[in-house]
């Protein structure tokens, strides 16, 4: 079972709540760092979200301290695409990098996509001016509610690696999503995102995992 999956809304705290936005912090057995639950509200069609978020170009304008992103490899078929990271850290801390492998998954009979994202750590060699990201799990849902709204829901979980300390890492874990889906509510006005993506799913209501309705009736 994914670090994902474990997450249990009866161990989670409420951390920031708006009128379109809720970010939760929740433990992780085995683990020191929290991770993050937000859910957003979003006055956007869930294709404009689709098409923000597969836009790897545009991902410093409103990703949380990404200084660079790319597409390492597009995957067959449907298999999904790597894709690199590099996170700015305040200093002393140093920069991070994250290598992604992300899947998308549909609901035929409700439309929600389900974009996993699983850690490549390996994918590439080290480089020694940033330290590479050891473990990541994280997950996207968007979820249509009519034709111009949509339910995001962002999850994610990270072991930064390097020398920091756990109590400085949940002291910040709520400005990842925060920022990241404040700016995201802005960029998806852009004429540009009305377009849809042409993003190859994987077609199964079994695969589009949840686990968010707890977080969304509190």
């Amino acid at each position: 079972m994914s670090i994902i999956e474990k997450i249990n809304s009866a161990t989670c705290t409420l951390r920031l709540q708006k009128d379109w936005l809720k970010i939760f912090t929740c433990p992780v057995p085995s683990s020191d760092f929290l991770s993050f639950v937000g859910i957003a509200t979003i006055d956007a069609p869930q294709h404009a979200v689709l098409s923000l978020l597969y836009d790897v170009d545009a991902a410093t304008e409103w990703v949380w301290k990404t200084k660079e992103m790319k597409v390492l490899q597009e995957l067959s078929g449907d298999e999904g695409r790597v894709v690199y990271q590099l996170v700015s850290a305040p200093w002393p801390v140093t920069d991070r990098e994250i290598i992604t492998r992300s899947m998308g998954y549909l609901d035929p009979d409700t439309s929600e996509v389900y974009i996993k994202l699983e850690c490549m750590a390996d994918y590439l060699p080290l480089n020694d001016k940033y330290v590479r990201v050891p473990q990541l799990e994280g997950a996207w849902n968007i979820i249509p509610l009519s034709a111009d709204q949509c339910r995001v829901v962002f999850r994610l979980h990270i072991e930064p690696g390097g020398e920091i300390p756990s109590w400085l890492a949940n002291i910040a874990v709520i400005d990842t999503p925060y920022h990241t889906l404040t700016n995201l509510r802005e960029m998806v006005k852009q004429e540009k995102y009305l377009v849809p993506v042409e993003a190859p799913f994987k077609k199964s209501a079994k695969d589009v995992f949840q686990n968010y309705e707890k977080f969304i009736t509190e």
